[in-house]
């Protein structure tokens, strides 16, 4: 099957036999429907994320596809920390790095556990709620725009602007229609525009957030360029809300069709984290991910070209039976579960220590609530980002005590 099609909405409500398929048939091979090599095992994907000779520069070096009226918004992608290699990665990282250790993020806890509260509590009051939209999109986006220094009050708008750069990202490995193109880069650079503005009043009046340290780290020590600053916030936001939203929805919603593994963590809450790798690897929030190769190469029996894309279903890498022992089981108690959903390497997920303390905090404050929660609906209408798994709404009836 071509990668095009397993990228449709279609096939992404439930890709797994095609996965499956696929890692048999074809677990590297050229698709013309997406100019590109795709790659499907675990193994092939790691290696190509883990090695120097191939380029996370993606969009740098395929731009030229794409009109001069366009080549604005790819100036702005093309300076964000995925999107480049070392060293500029590095350093662009470094900067960023003293917000996300976990030294850093434990200072939020009573924060995160605060706001879990307040979003529940009128789905408590009125025994129903929309999680999605109520609780797992919310939440780390109040997280994230706390960390960064931008009001909440901004938040929606946000959301619509991450939400046009993950489309983007995800229709860069395709085709992008001019008139849709059009569309969303306005957003972006309207994104960037409002950034920009935020750089230049924390220049003016600074704050103890991301945004004024990184502001004043450009103006004053010259170790980013202004473009950079809002580059790369744009980024932190965008990945600081949507990873983290689709496991909360995934893993509530998980947990709630597997009662006996909900049973384990109340059992013995010491395995939440350890149940939140599982969740991440048995639904894989970024399910596609791209490099370029930088010279002619082997990979998994096959040469690879220089400045030819592999595309890595990650997703069909976190199911590889070659990796996992029963890989389509859901076990919150697996042990050697080096899944791909943070990515590996020296992209590994800047963001990673929020991530995982985030959604631990808030699995331990569901946890008491979940035998209340009924799921309404019998299957799951996924989002629409096919970049990004996780439920686009999730109805669920909340019992009394």
């Amino acid at each position: 099957m071509k990668a095009s099609e397993i990228m449709s909405l279609s096939i992404q409500q439930y890709p797994y036999e095609t996965y499956k398929q696929q890692r048999e048939i074809a677990p590297l091979a050229w698709d013309d429907s997406v100019n590109a090599w795709a790659a499907y095992k675990f193994a092939d994907i790691s290696k190509v994320l883990k090695s120097k000779e191939f380029s996370a520069e993606r969009v740098s070096r395929a731009r030229h596809r794409y009109k001069p009226e366009f080549q604005p918004v790819f100036d702005i992608i093309a300076r964000i920390m995925i999107q480049v290699d070392d060293p500029v990665h590095r350093h662009l990282r470094d900067a960023t790095h003293a917000a996300f250790t976990r030294t850093a993020v434990v200072e939020y806890e009573a924060d995160i556990r605060e706001r879990c509260k307040r979003l529940l509590k009128p789905g408590l009051e009125r025994g129903e709620i929309e999680f999605m939209s109520e609780f797992s999109v919310p939440l780390p986006l109040l997280v994230i725009a706390k960390i960064v220094g931008v009001p909440s009050e901004d938040l929606q708008q946000i959301k619509e602007w991450c939400d046009a750069y993950s489309w983007i990202i995800l229709k860069f490995y395709t085709h992008i229609d001019d008139a849709d193109l059009e569309v969303r880069s306005k957003q972006v650079m309207d994104f960037v525009h409002y950034l920009d503005e935020k750089v230049e009043a924390a220049l003016k009046s600074p704050k103890e957030d991301l945004l004024s340290s990184l502001a004043l780290a450009a103006r004053d020590q010259g170790i980013l360029t202004r473009e950079q600053v809002t580059a790369n916030l744009m980024i932190l936001l965008n990945a600081g809300n949507e990873t983290t939203t689709c496991v909360l929805g995934n893993g509530v919603r998980l947990l709630l069709e597997h009662p006996d593994q909900r049973q384990l963590l109340k059992d013995d809450p010491s395995l939440i984290p350890n149940a939140i790798e599982e969740i991440m690897r048995f639904e894989t929030p970024v399910t596609i991910s791209g490099r370029i190769a930088t010279t002619d190469l082997e990979l998994g029996g096959q040469t690879i070209h220089q400045e030819e894309l592999v595309l890595m279903f990650l997703a069909s890498g976190n199911r590889d039976p070659e990796r996992f022992e029963n890989p389509d089981k859901f076990d919150v108690t697996r042990t050697r579960n080096h899944h791909l959903s943070f990515g590996t390497g020296t992209h590994l997920c800047a963001g990673i220590q929020l991530a995982r303390f985030e959604a631990k905090v808030a699995f331990e404050f569901l946890l008491p609530y979940l035998d209340r929660f009924e799921l309404l609906e019998t299957t799951v209408t996924w989002a629409d980002n096919l970049n990004l798994r996780g439920p686009k709404h999730m109805n669920l009836r909340i019992h009394k005590a």
